[in-house]
């Protein structure tokens, strides 16, 4: 293919974002493929991220292909009020143009108007076909964390009795779900826990309403509040904390179909660090374990209780699971197999 010009509407205009660098950005970079922000220059294909402004002018005068890359379930709103709060604050704030109505419909419309989709996740994908048939599954690229293999890590290991947990602040919450398990947890082994997120975020749309992280842990989590670390997220942070570490957690609220249908990119950051991790039974977390034939996925309560306490037995209880999970890896999510995703979801909006 040769070198291709991209008008990229980005989810932020340094780029910085998980959801820039991960996917278009890392793509393009690899391929020596030109991005550019400003959608007036003459361009081969336009791609949008969901913090684009869907009803701009750009997109319906636009004579090249455009792709909607939905990393997130937004076609899913938590329910009715939500959405068209969303929709409504977008649009005054400046991020929406076109008529007020729930976030949903904006999107569901750029769907059908899209060459094609690119989601993250089987799971999203099943709901995008209902608006566009053209979809491309494409899950981030995890280039920027160091691979290791378990004997690696445990060489370079400092091990303390440390449960990690990695995510953006709006998903804090979902640790809610197993509280008590690791209150008993707690209560036995003296573990500490660190959080790998943002210090402060804000409530909406990532711009309005900020509010300190360790309020929120102490809001929610209570006692957990007194035995945890905030780390400021960053890739060598994340390495350096997966090596304390003995175990990670990717807890989650399956009643909100954001959190529900969220791909498995946490998951696979996890063992491709050498770390052994423990999830929430949604579908994508099980899919993998599924095929990776990694004991991953805690049904109830009860479960993660046991997991934990097995793995904080025996230090070499996750070798397995980090030995499936990094075989799946090498198969499944590697360089070459994200960038052929792109080349194909690339061509097939040009042709």
């Amino acid at each position: 293919m040769k070198p291709l010009k991209i008008g990229y509407w980005p989810l932020i205009s340094s780029l910085d974002s998980p959801g820039d660098r991960r996917r278009i950005v890392f793509w393009a970079k690899s391929r020596g493929h030109i991005i550019t922000q400003d959608l007036s220059e003459n361009v081969d294909v336009i791609v949008a991220s969901e913090n684009a402004d869907f009803n701009s002018p750009i997109f319906s005068e636009a004579k090249k292909p455009i792709i909607l890359d939905l990393v997130d379930a937004y076609l899913s709103p938590r329910n009715k009020i939500d959405d068209l709060a969303r929709g409504v604050a977008k649009k005054f704030a400046g991020q929406l143009g076109g008529p007020v109505k729930p976030f949903s419909l904006h999107v569901k419309d750029f769907c059908v108007k899209s060459k094609i989709v690119v989601c993250s996740s089987i799971e999203q994908s099943l709901i995008v076909s209902q608006f566009n048939k053209n979809i491309h599954i494409i899950l981030d690229s995890h280039n920027e964390i160091p691979f290791l293999d378990y004997a690696q890590r445990e060489s370079l290991s400092e091990h303390t009795n440390t449960i990690l947990w990695e995510g953006q602040p709006g998903t804090i919450k979902g640790v809610k779900q197993i509280l008590e398990s690791l209150r008993i947890i707690a209560s036995k082994n003296d573990v500490e826990f660190e959080f790998l997120t943002d210090q402060t975020y804000f409530k909406l749309l990532n711009k309005y309403f900020k509010r300190n992280t360790r309020e929120l842990i102490k809001k929610d989590l209570g006692f957990i509040s007194e035995k945890s670390r905030i780390i400021s997220w960053s890739p060598e942070n994340l390495f350096g904390a997966a090596q304390r570490a003995r175990v990670a957690m990717i807890p989650i609220d399956l009643s909100i179909p954001m959190q529900r249908l969220k791909p498995e990119n946490r998951l696979l950051i996890m063992w491709r660090m050498g770390l052994p991790c423990l999830t929430s039974p949604s579908a994508a977390y099980r899919r993998v374990a599924d095929k990776a034939g990694a004991n991953v996925v805690c049904e109830d309560s009860n479960e993660w209780l046991l997991e934990f306490q097995k793995i904080l037995e025996d230090p070499h209880r996750g070798r397995e699971q980090v030995l499936r999970g990094q075989n799946y890896l090498r198969e499944n999510h590697n360089e070459l197999i994200l960038l052929k995703k792109w080349d194909d979801a690339i061509e097939s909006a040009m042709n």
